[in-house]
């Protein structure tokens, strides 16, 4: 490249003028040394791309510098320079690392092309060495990492026999990675699924990831439940070379999750029990059966019941909201008529808003087609929807429940808050039946229209409310809309009302 920089080195000056001259034509820089010691020095002053280096000279001799220059300055390219008949320590010269060398006396177009050629050749190789270094570097990160997991790493080839292990599998499985390579899985691992089953030969058969996968594996001393996922290796031109497995160990979360699940059986039997013996103890006192009882005290045992039954339905919501997630939630989803349902919830809250002094009523636009729900939970949820209100709406407010069958409801959905659901959870078609609920309340935050689905999630301003309750209503909502395959979502404005919107797929 035009511009580069080259140092002649030569002890006759006629002919080093004559190199720089013809150089400096070509279009290159150039400095011009009278011995090898000399040479040195502007090599540790200064950067050069290439060094025209003549073998015979005083002091030090151009084998020598060439040697010096190799160790202290690699990264220049070197030429010799020797007269005819001393070819062969040229060629000896290039064997300790020259480029190439000239024969005295030369052409200006040989030596022009001859150095060209080596600050090209040197530059290719400086290059290609930089990015082995760089590989090597990245190649070390990788080694580190999968040194570091604490989970198992299997790479298997494409006949399915192991190439690579990482460190913890080499601890876990009791034997070395040159004992574990070449072996097949089955061999490798004891498990409760059928080795066609295991992650990584799935991977191998359909050249597609394979995630999520639990199973046990047994261990010399132990029995561990695991998650694995596995993902085909191919090479640049798609071509399958195996696969690699990522094993967890999740015993410690299974443990986990299993007490989880007993305390949380274990806390809603002890809340329930004493409850069961209040409400029986109020019933005694409000039949009279321990004396008579007045107009006052009458609305008073029947405002305790009224509590405790509202305890009770939240104990249960926990309950089924930890069934939900642990998929045993036991639920009769089928086509029903969903007319019925409604009125069988505006009976229900009808008294509760006349002594709330507020306004409640159902609208039905056309006929409603059969669609797919339990009616238990789809009557609770519309119950949890409402309590919601009615706690959040003040007396002379106003409560609407509207429904309707849509068709293609993409446009309703574009109102939905983002992020409560991903883009390609939303439906591009299909009927279903839409209920809103439409209230005259406090309304609720714009930055809580996505956290208030979540558990124990609550807006700020909801404690402007007439009651607070748990954050766990709506959670049951969301739970119950995603065993239906539907849709829950809600738009609020503060100080304005909320309405709730459901969609639930026809039958």
């Amino acid at each position: 490249m035009k511009g580069d920089k080259i140092l002649v080195v030569d002890d006759e000056a006629d002919i080093s003028l004559i190199l720089k001259l013809q150089l400096e034509d070509a279009g290159y820089t150039s400095v011009r040394a009278h011995d090898g010691i000399e040479a040195l020095e502007c090599l540790a002053r200064e950067h050069f791309d290439l060094m025209l280096l003549d073998i015979k000279m005083p002091r030090l001799n151009g084998i020598q510098v060439l040697e010096r220059a190799r160790t202290e300055f690699p990264d220049v390219a070197v030429v010799m320079m020797t007269a005819h008949g001393n070819e062969a320590i040229a060629v000896d010269a290039m064997k300790k690392g020259a480029s190439d060398y000239i024969a005295k006396p030369f052409s200006s177009d040989d030596a022009v092309k001859k150095v060209a050629r080596a600050i090209a050749f040197n530059k290719s190789c400086i290059e290609n060495r930089k990015l082995q270094e760089e590989l090597a570097r990245e190649q070390q990160k990788v080694a580190a990492i999968l040194e570091g997991m604490t989970d198992l790493l299997i790479a298997v080839n494409a006949e399915g026999r192991v190439m690579m292990v990482n460190h913890k599998a080499e601890q876990e499985l009791g034997l070395s990675r040159s004992e574990l390579t070449g072996r097949t899985l089955p061999e490798l691992l004891a498990t409760d699924i059928r080795p066609e089953q295991l992650p990584a030969m799935v991977a191998l058969k359909t050249a597609e990831p394979c995630h999520d996968v639990t199973y046990n594996v047994s261990l010399k001393d132990r029995v561990i439940n695991v998650l694995s996922s596995a993902a085909p290796l191919k090479d640049k031109n798609g071509e399958l070379l195996g696969s690699v497995e990522i094993i967890r160990d999740i015993s410690a979360l299974k443990a986990l999750e299993q007490e989880k699940e007993d305390y949380v059986s274990m806390l809603s039997h002890d809340l329930k029990s004493p409850i069961t013996s209040i409400v029986g103890s109020i019933d005694l006192v409000r039949e009279g059966r321990l004396g008579p009882v007045t107009r006052d005290q009458q609305e008073f045992l029947e405002s305790a019941v009224d509590s405790c039954s509202e305890m009770t339905e939240m104990i249960d919501t926990l309950l089924d909201v930890h069934k939900f997630e642990a998929g045993k939630m036991k639920m009769a989803i089928k086509a029903d008529d969903p007319t019925n349902l409604l009125h069988k919830v505006l009976n229900r809250y009808e008294p509760i808003a006349a002594r709330s002094q507020i306004s409640l009523k159902l609208e039905i636009s056309g006929e409603l087609s059969p669609v797919l729900f339990d009616r238990t939970t789809m009557m609770r949820l519309l119950a949890n929807i409402l309590s919601n209100a009615f706690k959040f709406t003040l007396e002379g407010g106003t409560i609407a429940i509207r429904s309707k069958m849509i068709a293609a409801p993409v446009e309703l959905l574009s109102r939905v808050a983002q992020g409560l659901y991903r883009e390609d959870e939303l439906p591009d078609g299909g009927c279903f039946l839409m209920i809103t609920v439409e209230d005259s309340g406090v309304g609720i935050p714009a930055d809580a229209l996505t956290s208030i689905f979540d558990r124990f999630a609550q807006a700020q301003n909801r404690r402007k409310g007439k009651t607070r309750g748990t954050g766990l209503g709506l959670a049951f909502c969301r739970k119950v809309m995603d065993a239906h395959h539907g849709y829950i979502w809600v738009e609020s404005e503060e100080g304005r009302g909320s309405t709730f919107g459901i969609l639930i797929p026809a039958a």
